[in-house]
């Protein structure tokens, strides 16, 4: 008889119709975890979670719209936040973003010293050579969510013509109401205007019809205050002029029509400061995206006849974003527009390249 036969005559047997039991992991005498250290240890991991995580947990409530309660929130956050930097515990989280190539936290506080055109300074001209596969011109489109598809399109067209070299850079729900949110002239400033772009392609408006913040701790106003338009004129101002210089052409477009009759009526606002800057500068040539999408007779359409006179979806179901037949319909003006500024730039030169637009 081997030791498993052996075992096995010593183990009772179970008779039939009773339960098995935990003989051998029996759990008598085993004491239960008080109520106040199981909360003790769930406040600590808590806590611990929060000082690694402060910078993100301070982003999410900067993030919310102006009011009582994200004021709340950046009370709760903010002495979380000043202890995770005072004991460097926010520096893992940090280096993980750095690592994986992630940009900083959004929401936190700019260090870019944004520089602008000096006033006194004479306006730049528009130099733009003609572009061939050889030398493509150099394009960046860039903006809030609408320039997701929009964008898309840009650079579509650009691989077919051959002669652009575009970089898409889109964030959604950014704008220039919220800097603390997102600081679209500090990432100009720091990661954009660096690599000289000949082109820029500029969309913003579709998240900025919100309260914005005085700067230097000043009060908060809504949109339909005169303040508001004169603080967020400022701004568009400041961010066109930022743009200037290096014989670059810069292309804002304008919101469409909305599908709501009163936002309309607020992107209608932004769409008169857009222009009225843009006329001002000689660098910037504003698009006016209204008429592109709009059917005959003007308003919004959601539906718009393509080149066959069929029905085709122009917007996408929020009435607000462009499907991708409507960011084509404006990705080509777009680029009639830049072969129009080309053809102007260069009208004292032999032409020796075809036009970047297709016939």
């Amino acid at each position: 008889m081997n030791e498993l036969e052996e075992y096995a005559d010593q183990v009772p047997l179970r008779p039939k119709g009773q339960p098995r039991t935990l003989r051998y992991h029996s759990t008598a005498g085993a004491r239960p975890m008080a109520a106040g250290r199981i909360i003790l240890v769930g406040i600590i991991a808590f806590t611990l979670a929060g000082l690694f995580n402060a910078d993100s947990l301070h982003a999410q409530a900067s993030r919310q719209p102006y009011g009582w309660k994200r004021n709340v929130l950046l009370d709760l956050v903010g002495p979380m936040r000043w202890v995770s930097h005072t004991t460097r515990l926010n520096r893992p989280h940090a280096d993980i973003q750095r690592a994986i190539g992630r940009p900083p936290i959004e929401g936190s506080p700019s260090t870019v010293v944004v520089t602008t055109r000096p006033a006194s300074a004479p306006p730049p001209a528009i130099v733009l050579p003609r572009p061939s596969r050889a030398r493509p011109l150099t394009l960046w489109v860039g903006g809030d969510s609408m320039v997701q598809e929009f964008g898309t399109s840009v650079l579509e067209k650009a691989s077919d013509l051959g002669t652009f070299k575009a970089t898409l850079d889109y964030h959604i729900s950014t704008g220039l109401t919220r800097p603390d949110y997102f600081d679209w002239p500090a990432h100009l400033q720091s990661d954009v205007l660096p690599t000289k772009p000949q082109v820029m392609v500029i969309m913003f408006g579709a998240n900025d019809s919100q309260s914005l913040e005085i700067p230097d701790g000043g009060p908060v106003y809504k949109p339909d205050s005169p303040t508001w338009q004169a603080e967020y004129r400022k701004r568009v101002a400041r961010t066109m002029d930022q743009v200037a210089g290096n014989g670059r052409l810069v292309v804002w477009v304008g919101v469409p029509n909305m599908r709501d009759p009163g936002f309309n009526t607020r992107m209608q606002a932004l769409d008169v400061i857009y222009r009225s800057e843009a006329a001002k500068r000689p660098w910037i040539r504003f698009l006016d995206s209204r008429p592109l999408l709009a059917p005959k007779g003007g308003g919004y359409a959601a539906y718009l006849p393509n080149a066959e006179g069929e029905p085709t979806l122009a917007r996408q179901s929020d009435g607000i974003h462009l499907s991708r037949y409507g960011a084509d319909i404006v990705a080509d003006a777009v680029y009639r527009l830049i072969d129009k500024e080309i053809v102007l730039a260069n009208r004292h030169r032999p032409s020796t390249t075809t036009s970047t637009t297709k016939p």
